[in-house]
């Protein structure tokens, strides 16, 4: 499939366009992107004739004299992706469409924490979906997957986790194909969340924003221009290498382990519930946990700047909403910050973090920032 579609760099901005805007004329399209109409004629055809695009009259046009315009837009059924997400809880699987429409889900639990056993299950659970969406293979563009941990100087390998310390030395771009039989994208967690946010949650219109991801552990990405700002080697915005882990830390490792020293030892972080949140010993973990996330805030809005930061992860969604609440509320971010602090806003896809993975191979294919290559007179 993605051999199929090789989109240049104009045609890319096309789809970007109708993705952030909806639909438009082909004189809109040419006027928004500075290029010329003949360009985007000859760029859409090949895309309607595909089955990526669709161009349908302008109903506020019907019946008006002349000839009516006609608005290009997405079409749905245009391609279809698979996602994975894997956290030390639970292994959560999709199929979307092109516009993120969500047509099958499946969410599977952890048995044991092997990266045979949890590939195997999440492969399993992909080919079930495919097989109960009945979607045609031909228009799948792939599979991602994500799962945490922090990026190396190898940008194919992932630093293990606490929690998956027995895994083996992972090449994200050889190792997770065998399990699904078609192409995988990769990135971590957090990253692939983010792009959950940008293409379909809080930050559909939002040109720049942080991502704070908070589950077992701390992780982060940045969004600049709608697009995804991985830095050298993909080590862009990962804000827990702010926070020692010998010292307390707003993660959920650090919740555990707080919980454990005062007698109450929890295996999982989805076992954390309301009584648990009452305690004095984690009350007074939240509110310390809030005011680190607050100068957290401060340290991204001194840095990047963003429109926004938004907050979201596995953590309890309670603590995620304090956490929001705590900074919203503050008089300022911090001392000697005088300007409009960013909007802090919750994120909208945690209950669906598999999406996140199924927006990377279609933001491969489509997304102008990882064009690779000069214009070309191709797709």
């Amino acid at each position: 499939m993605t051999e199929q579609y090789r989109l240049n760099f104009n045609a890319r901005r096309i789809i970007a366009a109708l993705r952030t805007q909806g639909p438009q004329s082909r004189a809109d399209l040419a006027r928004h992107l500075d290029i010329m109409p003949s360009t985007v004629t000859r760029l859409i055809k090949p895309m309607v004739d595909g089955g990526l695009l669709s161009e349908e009259p302008d109903p506020r046009r019907l019946g008006m004299k002349g000839y009516p315009a006609r608005l290009l837009s997405l079409r749905a059924d245009g391609m279809f992706s698979a996602g994975v997400y894997i956290d030390p809880d639970r292994i959560l699987t999709c199929i979307t469409d092109l516009v993120g429409n969500v047509l099958a889900v499946e969410e599977n639990q952890v048995p044991e924490r092997s990266f045979e056993g949890m590939m195997t299950v999440a492969g399993n659970s992909v080919q079930r979906l495919i097989d109960k969406s009945g979607i045609e293979r031909s228009r799948l563009a792939g599979c991602g997957v994500s799962y945490p941990g922090q990026y190396s100087t190898d940008p194919t390998q992932v630093y293990r986790i606490r929690q998956f310390r027995d895994w083996p030395r992972i090449n994200v771009l050889k190792d997770l194909t065998p399990f699904f039989g078609m192409p995988v994208k990769h990135m971590n967690d957090a990253k692939a969340a983010s792009l959950a946010e940008l293409y379909h949650g809080a930050c559909r219109n939002v040109r720049n924003f942080c991502h704070v991801w908070l589950s077992y552990g701390i992780g982060g990405a940045a969004v600049i221009d709608q697009r995804l700002y991985l830095g050298r080697n993909r080590l862009a915005a990962e804000w827990g290498g702010l926070f020692p882990k010998s010292k307390s830390r707003p993660s959920g490792q650090d919740l555990l382990d707080t919980l454990a020293r005062n007698g109450v030892t929890l295996e999982r972080l989805n076992q954390v519930d309301a009584h648990h949140l009452d305690m004095p010993i984690v009350r007074d973990w939240r509110a310390q946990a809030a005011e680190q996330m607050r100068w957290l805030c401060l340290v991204i809005a001194r840095t990047y700047a963003p429109d926004a930061i938004v907050i979201g992860g596995t953590l309890h969604p309670e603590i995620i909403k304090g956490f929001i609440s705590h900074i919203q509320d503050a008089p300022n971010l911090g001392e000697d910050f005088f300007v409009t602090p960013p909007r802090i806003l919750a994120a909208e896809q945690d209950s669906l973090p598999q999406l996140g993975a199924a927006a990377l191979p279609i933001h491969e294919i489509f997304n102008p920032a990882t064009f690779e290559g000069q214009a070309s007179k191709g797709w």
